[in-house]
């Protein structure tokens, strides 16, 4: 989905909850629409994600406010897991199909287990979640008027419409928001986005300096605007005053920057990105399908920079448990570009290098850029890499997780 992404990552790990299990079925967002065309009237729709989500009511949060699906069942994970009589509420469908779907089908899997745990046996999670409607947008499109519904004010835009968009020259004006740091992962988005790609021709603003946001939405008057996070939150909250305000073309972009990149470098070759981004740096930045495509994957050298006690730790995926990525050498980022100088000494190959989250390790990859290494970094990280194989069918490097 990003499928996300450090906002959008932030959100991911938020979400993230429950013991691993795949007892249950899966189905994409698209496959379970069109069973829903077809009348399924043996299926039934479960919403696990909170009330303010479900119902577009989060004010603090806004970029979480992403829509529904017209007559889905809305119940809590957090119920499901505390309150016994919220079980009850779907004993009526016990003998139905029911599909779980939360924002990005980390809730909705933990979910699924509760009730299998529980005695139901027809159970599905929703691949991706809610956000497969603005990372699939063309898929998704023919059903989008029956089955999706919204009440926000603004408008929720998909990376792939802003990308089909910008390639048709389209005027847009994009605004990059930046909000107070609050939480660690702030800071931590603050360093990484002084090395990821950024969209061309942004202009940045201050959470805090509305009024000059509306003098400059003002200036271009007929423009569309697009609104996205930088720093914390901020981007769907302006929207929504925007709206208020009578600007009537202005968007949200849903993932921000983080999945806007993936969108374009999976549908573009890597050179063409640069048309779309403002580069910060000579690193190359690959999501997990750009590395499966790479025809030339044996004379690249992977490098997982966690800690060595970390390299063969079994992870708690969210469906499949793994230690690392196949062939992959060990390096702790905290050692230092001379230390690594040391343990890789030909620049003549290509380093890959990831974490675990695809945030740390961006000032080595930078540095040793400079130095002369051939450097390019996974986006997401393992935690994205098994995104992909749990979200994305047609991903051919499932195997690449060590388990």
């Amino acid at each position: 989905m990003t499928k996300q992404i450090v906002p959008l990552l932030s959100l991911l790990l938020i979400c993230a909850c429950g013991s691993t299990q795949d007892n249950y079925k899966e189905i994409t967002l698209p496959d379970l629409m069109r069973k829903k065309q077809h009348g399924g009237k043996d299926m039934v729709i479960v919403d696990v994600r909170s009330n303010g989500e479900y119902y577009d009511s989060a004010s603090r949060f806004r970029q979480s406010n992403i829509g529904r699906i017209k007559d889905a069942i809305h119940i809590e994970l957090r119920e499901l897991q505390q309150n016994p009589e919220a079980l009850k509420k779907l004993e009526p469908y016990k003998d139905k199909e029911i599909y779980l779907i939360c924002s990005h089908s980390y809730r909705s899997r933990a979910a699924s287990n509760i009730l299998l745990k529980n005695g139901f046996t027809n159970v599905s999670n929703v691949q991706g979640g809610m956000t497969e409607w603005y990372r699939r947008y063309d898929d998704l499109t023919p059903f989008r008027e029956a089955y999706l519904e919204s009440s926000v004010t603004y408008r929720n835009l998909s990376p792939n419409e802003l990308f089909d968009q910008l390639s048709t020259n389209k005027n847009i004006l994009l605004l990059g928001i930046r909000n107070t740091p609050r939480f660690f992962y702030d800071t931590a988005t603050i360093r990484f986005y002084t090395y990821y790609p950024l969209p061309a021709k942004t202009v940045m603003f201050d959470y805090a300096d509305s009024l000059l946001v509306l003098q400059e939405v003002q200036k271009v008057k007929d423009r569309p605007v697009v609104l996205f996070n930088l720093v914390n939150n901020g981007a769907a909250e302006l929207a929504h005053w925007l709206a208020n305000k009578g600007v009537k073309d202005v968007s949200y972009l849903v993932g921000g920057p983080n999945l806007f990149y993936e969108t374009v470098a999976n549908r573009v070759q890597p050179a063409l990105t640069n048309k779309y981004f403002k580069k910060q740096t000579e690193v190359e930045f690959l999501t997990a399908l750009n590395y499966c495509a790479k025809k030339d994957k044996k004379s690249v050298v992977l490098v997982d920079l966690r800690h060595d006690t970390l390299f063969n730790k079994v992870n708690d995926g969210v469906k499949h448990d793994f230690k690392h990525l196949k062939n992959a050498e060990n390096f702790f980022v905290g050692k230092g570009e001379g230390m690594f100088e040391k343990q890789f000494t030909d620049k003549r190959k290509e380093y890959t290098l990831y974490s675990e989250n695809g945030i740390e390790g961006l000032e080595l990859a930078d540095a040793l850029s400079r130095k002369g290494y051939k450097i390019s970094y996974l986006v997401g990280g393992t935690g994205r890499w098994e995104w992909y194989m749990n979200n994305v069918e047609l991903f051919g490097c499932n195997d690449m997780l060590i388990k």
